[in-house]
């Protein structure tokens, strides 16, 4: 395949892309998929690239952007080989720049290397498209995450989108200068009307005032009537704005579900095609075990016959027929070890898969399949796994941002993608309370005492403090009464409302109590709570952030994961006895391979 490197195919070069290309098309579609196209290149470059490339290379050169024709497949091929050597200097670019070895840089540090890249032809509009769709905004940058970004070659119809992004963002630019421009002219034109009417005031007789004052009130009525309509107006224009920019990001977010459903579908079909090679793996192992058995008992025999043997040709012929049964017996314990593994893969084990790796490499077994890799990259995935539903069990953000960033890193992304997302939910809802907890730290006791002050408070303030007392562990009767209310916002120390909220944990609410709170928030904006008492609104928003923190841990129950602390000698898979080679083997076969001389002594006559 390396033939394939130049712009012209000759008669044999496309022979050879025929013949690849129906080896691959086992199904003889006529087309390829981008995990049959990603297998085809990983044959020919050692690790190929990763499946977010192939699909972009596929977007890049193939008409129907998912499939791959015989006549797409050089064009193809060629846009890979591109994208896989430009990553290997991208790599060691990234690493220069990762001085901290994190395997993350920071924001800027990843847009100067877009930047550099792409030069002239970088792109503000796909920057920013990415800063948005990111799962977790304002986080270290990992190379998996803008590898493609540095690939990709911008399109003629990238360059006509991102004029109109800017001709639209001119337009937009000016709208709000000229909007800005006419309220100042406006309010400059009501203050000198003002300070007009009254110079005029003054200069008038005192029979005039009545008059002039009733002219005024009217003017400046007017005035203010005139400047409420272009305030509604702004107000109007901003909340439509605000309405486009939601859908817009709803719609994103949906081809964004899309595309992620996609992905998951197209790695479980990769995974079925995959466990169909296993699919005899047990009976395999079986016969081998069943041969292993047969040949201990017959190098038994042989080697009881070479004790008393005294004939020095039979004797001879006896040991070469013991150091063939050896061999056989060396290849077989192999054999059974690859089988071994074989089957941990299938059954995807954590426990066998660490078992048959650690015997596959002390018996340094040929690794002829490929095997003892997949087994490792299917061990990290379930490994990774259970500690990402470890981390999300235990609500720690930096323990979930440790799991999260392990996944990335062996580049799990795909086969991971549902944890993922419920991990980047939990990651955001917990970042937000902490925020939370920050804000109820930082709130001044002046803000406090505001709430306490209330000898009859705003119905809005009671309803809020009722949700944050039954969420701390109230009856609601005991709220009932403003006086009670009172009595629990002015206590001090380990009963102080401060401390309390900040101590307060999701998982010891009571669902009924977490109900009745969200029962009594819905009833509230937080635009109304904060037009009248700041301190309220901040109170309203740990209210809601804990009820849909305390909702969540009750739909979703108790995160099942494997115990990741059991002891080494508890870990090991049980081995049914009947199947392993009986320790009168191991003295048969050594380490040393099948070439192992008999440590039978041999008789003087």
């Amino acid at each position: 395949m390396g033939e394939l490197q130049g712009d012209m195919l000759t008669d044999d070069n496309t022979n050879v892309l025929h013949q690849t290309f129906k080896q691959y098309d086992r199904l003889g579609k006529g087309e390829l998929a981008p995990h049959e196209i990603q297998s085809l290149h990983g044959d020919i470059r050692m690790g190929g690239i990763s499946y977010p490339q192939v699909l972009a290379s596929m977007k890049y050169v193939c008409a129907t952007h998912d499939t791959c024709t015989e006549d797409e497949l050089f064009n193809l091929l060629q846009e890979m080989d591109r994208r896989f050597f430009l990553l290997q200097d991208l790599r060691w670019e990234f690493s220069l720049l990762d001085r901290d070895q994190r395997d993350t840089i920071t924001i800027e540090q990843a847009r100067w290397m877009v930047q550099a890249v792409h030069g002239k032809n970088f792109s503000k509009r796909k920057w920013a498209d990415f800063l948005r769709k990111r799962a977790i905004p304002g986080t270290r940058v990992a190379f998996q995450e803008i590898e493609v970004l540095l690939c990709n070659v911008k399109s003629s119809l990238d360059v006509l989108k991102d004029r109109e992004d800017e001709e639209r963002e001119r337009r937009e630019r000016e709208e709000r200068e000229r909007l800005a421009e006419e309220e100042a002219l406006m309010e400059k034109e009501r203050q000198r009307r003002l300070r007009e009417e009254e110079r005029r005031r003054k200069e008038e007789t005192h029979e005039g005032d009545v008059i002039a004052i009733e002219d005024d009130v009217g003017k400046l009525e007017e005035l203010q009537r005139h400047d409420d309509e272009a305030r509604r107006r702004m107000m109007e224009e901003e909340e439509e704005r605000r309405r486009l920019q939601r859908q817009k990001e709803e719609e994103e977010r949906l081809l964004e579900e899309q595309r992620l459903r996609e992905l998951e579908e197209e790695e479980a079909r990769r995974r079925q095609d995959e466990m169909e090679k296993y699919k005899d793996a047990e009976k395999i192992l079986e016969d081998t075990h069943e041969k292993e058995k047969d040949l201990e008992e017959q190098l038994r025999i042989v080697r009881e016959k070479l004790k008393v043997e005294t004939d020095e040709r039979k004797r001879k012929e006896l040991e070469e027929e013991e150091q063939r049964l050896l061999k056989l017996l060396y290849d077989l314990k192999h054999k059974r070890l690859r089988y071994n593994l074989k089957v941990a893969i299938k059954e995807k084990d954590k426990y066998k898969l660490q078992y048959s790796i650690t015997e596959f490499k002390t018996e340094k077994v040929e690794d002829v399949d490929m095997d003892l890799e997949k087994a490792e990259k299917l061990l990290r995935e379930i490994t990774s796994r259970d500690n990402l539903r470890k981390a999300m069990s235990r609500r720690e953000i930096e323990e979930l941002e440790k799991a999260i960033n392990i996944i990335k890193k062996n580049g799990l992304e795909i086969q991971l993608a549902r944890e993922l997302r419920d991990a980047y939910e939990i990651l955001t809802r917990l970042r937000k309370i902490q925020r939370i907890r920050s804000e109820i730290l930082e709130l001044k006791q002046s803000t406090v005492a505001e709430i306490r002050s209330y000898q009859k408070p705003p119905p809005v303030v009671h309803t809020v403090m009722t949700a944050t007392f039954l969420i701390l562990g109230h009856q609601e009767k005991e709220t009932k009464d403003w006086k009670n209310v009172q009595a629990l916002v002015g206590k001090t120390g380990k009963e102080g409302l401060k401390r309390r909220c900040l101590e307060c944990n999701a998982a010891k609410i009571s669902t009924a109590a977490a109900s009745r709170a969200k029962e009594l928030l819905d009833k509230q904006e937080l635009d109304e709570v904060r037009d009248v008492s700041a301190g309220a609104a901040t109170f309203y928003v740990f209210s809601v952030a804990m009820v849909e923190e305390c909702i969540d841990l009750a739909e979703r129950g108790p995160i099942e994961q494997e115990d990741t602390d059991i002891p080494a000698a508890a870990a090991k898979p049980k081995i049914d006895p009947t199947k392993m080679v009986v320790s009168r083997s191991k003295q048969m076969v050594t380490t040393s391979g099948p070439r192992a001389r008999s440590k039978t002594p041999t008789r003087k006559k």
